[in-house]
């Protein structure tokens, strides 16, 4: 029987959508089209539908509450580190500088209203024959005219802030040891100031006697001395360092130690070995010369004679082999490596186990300032570490002091452009009286930064074309490198 569209009867025994008999059970191809078809209408209805109501508010509400949650804990952590260093600014302050200040205070009144002033009221009441007792207290008065300038002129405290864009940076607060004369042991300088004429006159001639006998470091320069040894080198390299008994520097693939009197013994110094060196310095912690390639650190001791070769530090390495280091300098058992234009300074420790730790690695942005160029050398003395700055706005370098702990003390005055600063032609030497002199290779120059960081070109100087300078540590001799000739020159200082 066929199916009949008018014959509804029969057509009522077939299935509608394939025509099989409607009596058998089954699912036909055409019944699952019409399934999916009403599936997918409904997804199409209910995807329209979202899109329809779909809003990104509560997702800005919930970053807005995320927001604000962490607002709220970052001004309470702001508010805890503000509590905790103003807590400790007021403790260094009122426990530590003010009572430091009101000794060292009462100990200059004390010295002009009893020692001072009476004596110029008898001078006054008697003045026979006292001439020369005037011109001491004279001079005394001056001194302490001088320290009064200090301490009226000189930052004593300081908090260094960070950047608002750069929380990172922790804040630091230095303070200044008030004055050498606090130490303990110190002589006073009035003792000298006596009413037994035959004493005074007694110091007076020793005074007189040992300063005739003794040189002070920047009078090497204006009188030109004969030294009391003179070697012939044949590079212009700027590698020098002074022990009390031997200088060792590094000339033509060469390290040579010399004592005050002769060259002791020489070896070769194989850079693919080694490395490139590119400072020395004498630990005296150690007793030892710490020498300085671009990747590494070794240690030399000049008292084992020959065959004795420099001893690789294992532990000390640089960032990574991409970053150069440039110069190194000790203090105490500490030892300051600074990279190529002081991207980073590190910080290693010796333990008392001759074990080498990182203290800390401080990166350029918390050793100097946004706009500098770099920082060419690190140098300490037995009081501060000092860094040789070039300025990116005029080129003139300038001599930051900082604490042991990294933190600037006291800001350089600019000096002498520096021209080239690619190369960072210059050298900075300690003279271990918190003074310190700079030499610009470019220029041919020499300056000397005094106590209080003025700075003045020694145009007096007769010695030219200084590479380096080195202090014996008992400051007894000093050693300077100079080319055109290339030479080393040994002077006695007292």
């Amino acid at each position: 029987m066929s199916f009949d569209i008018k014959n509804k009867e029969n057509n009522s025994k077939y299935c509608s959508q394939c025509l099989s008999k409607s009596d058998v059970e089954h699912v036909c191809s055409s019944q699952l089209l019409s399934d999916s078809v009403y599936t997918l209408s409904e997804m199409a209805n209910e995807q329209l539908n979202q899109l329809e109501t779909f809003s990104l508010a509560q997702v800005h509400v919930k970053c807005q509450q995320d927001l604000e949650l962490w607002h709220s804990a970052a001004v309470n952590h702001l508010g805890q580190i503000f509590t905790q260093r103003s807590a400790d600014l007021n403790k260094i302050y009122t426990e530590d500088l003010q009572p430091d200040l009101e000794k060292y205070r009462q100990k200059l009144i004390e010295q002009l209203k009893v020692r001072i002033i009476p004596k110029i009221n008898k001078i006054i009441d008697d003045p026979s024959d006292n001439t020369k007792k005037a011109e001491q207290i004279q001079g005394l008065l001056n001194h302490i005219k001088s320290e009064s300038e200090i301490i009226v002129n000189r930052q004593w405290l300081n908090v260094q802030l960070p950047d608002l864009k750069n929380f990172s940076v922790p804040i630091r607060i230095a303070k200044m040891a008030l004055a050498a004369r606090l130490t303990d042991g110190e002589k006073d300088p009035l003792d000298d100031l006596s009413d037994d004429d035959t004493k005074k006159d007694k110091n007076i001639s020793v005074k007189k006697k040992k300063k005739t006998n003794s040189i002070d470091i920047i009078e090497i320069f204006a009188l030109n001395p004969e030294p009391i040894k003179t070697y012939l080198l044949e590079t212009n390299s700027s590698t020098l360092a002074f022990s009390n008994k031997h200088v060792l520097i590094h000339d033509n693939k060469k390290l040579i130690l010399f004592d005050l009197s002769k060259k002791v013994h020489e070896f070769e110094w194989n850079d693919n070995d080694y490395g490139i060196l590119v400072d020395i310095c004498w630990m005296s912690s150690l007793s030892l010369f710490v020498i300085l390639t671009i990747h590494s650190v070794f240690l030399y001791d000049p008292t084992k004679g020959i065959g004795c070769v420099p001893v690789k530090v294992e532990s000390i390495k640089p960032l990574d082999r991409t970053h150069v280091l440039a110069s190194l300098s000790p203090f105490d058992r500490d030892l300051y490596i600074n990279y190529h234009k002081g991207i980073h300074i590190d910080q290693y420790r010796v333990s008392p186990k001759s074990e080498w730790i990182l203290e800390k690695r401080y990166s350029k942005n918390e050793c100097s300032e946004t706009k500098d160029i770099g920082i060419r050398d690190v140098r300490c003395d037995n009081e501060h570490i000092c860094l040789s700055i070039m300025q990116q706005d005029d080129l003139k370098w300038r001599l930051d002091l900082m604490s042991r702990d990294m933190v600037r003390v006291r800001r350089g005055v600019p000096m002498d452009h520096g021209e080239n600063q690619h190369k960072f032609f210059s050298m900075l030497i300690p003279l271990h009286d918190q003074r310190w002199l700079f030499v610009n290779w470019f220029t041919n120059q020499l300056w000397i930064v005094d106590q209080q960081g003025k700075t003045r070109l020694v145009k007096e100087t007769k010695i030219k074309n200084i590479r380096n300078i080195s202090i014996s540590t008992d400051a007894s001799y000093m050693a300077i490198r100079v080319e055109k000739p290339s030479a080393l020159k040994i002077y006695k200082l007292d």
